[in-house]
C-alpha cells in the first residue's frame, strides 16, 4: 500500500511538472537564523512557567501540552530551515512538493520593502489563505513580470502575528 501511494504521489507531482518552468529557484522554507543560548533559555523558562501555572490551577493536561509544545518548538527551530524547490510554469506554482494552480489563486504581490524578497500569493484555499515564498536566487522583478501574465497584482502584507513570530526568532 505504501509503495502504491508513493507511485501515485510521484505521478501526480510529475504531472504538475509536465510543462517547462518559466522560472525556478531554490529557497529556504522559512527565515531562520542562529539562536543564542539566551533564546533557548528564554523559551525554556517561559515554557516551564506556563506549565507550572497550569499545574497550580489543577490543569494537568494543559501543563503537559505546554511542555510538549515547548519541546517541539525548540526541536523544530534547532533543525533549521530546509531548502525547497520553487517553480512558476504556465499552469501554476510548484512550491516544494505542493502545486498551486492559478485557478486556485486570487492575487499576488512582490513587496519592494521586504528583505529578503518574497512572493506573497493570496489563495482561495481555507487553510492556506496567504502563501509566502522567499525569492533568493532570481530577480524579484522577473518573478513579478511572469506572475502579472497570470494573476492580478494587489498589495498584500503578512499578518502581524507572523511578523511577531519572525521577530521573536520562530
Amino acid at each position: 500500500v505504501h509503495s502504491f501511494f508513493n507511485d501515485f504521489k510521484t505521478k501526480c507531482y510529475n504531472s504538475f511538472m509536465a510543462t517547462e518552468p518559466l522560472i525556478s529557484w531554490n529557497s529556504k522554507e522559512h527565515l531562520s537564523g542562529q539562536k543564542s543560548n539566551d533564546w533557548y533559555w528564554s523559551v525554556g523558562i517561559i515554557t516551564l512557567a506556563l506549565a507550572v501555572i497550569a499545574f497550580l490551577f489543577d490543569n494537568v493536561i494543559s501543563g503537559i501540552l505546554v511542555v510538549v509544545a515547548g519541546f517541539t518548538l525548540v526541536l523544530h527551530v534547532s533543525l533549521g530551515a530546509r531548502d525547497v524547490y520553487c517553480e512558476i510554469n504556465d499552469r501554476g506554482i510548484v512550491y516544494d512538493k505542493h502545486f498551486y494552480p492559478f485557478l486556485s489563486l486570487d492575487s499576488f504581490c512582490v513587496p519592494h520593502d521586504e528583505i529578503p524578497p518574497r512572493l506573497l500569493i493570496k489563495s482561495n484555499r481555507l487553510l492556506t489563505p496567504l502563501i509566502v515564498i522567499y525569492i533568493d536566487e532570481v530577480d524579484p522583478e522577473k518573478v513579478r513580470e511572469i506572475m502579472l501574465k497570470y494573476l492580478a497584482e494587489v498589495e498584500q502584507r503578512e499578518s502581524l502575528f507572523k511578523k511577531i513570530l519572525e521577530w521573536l526568532g520562530f
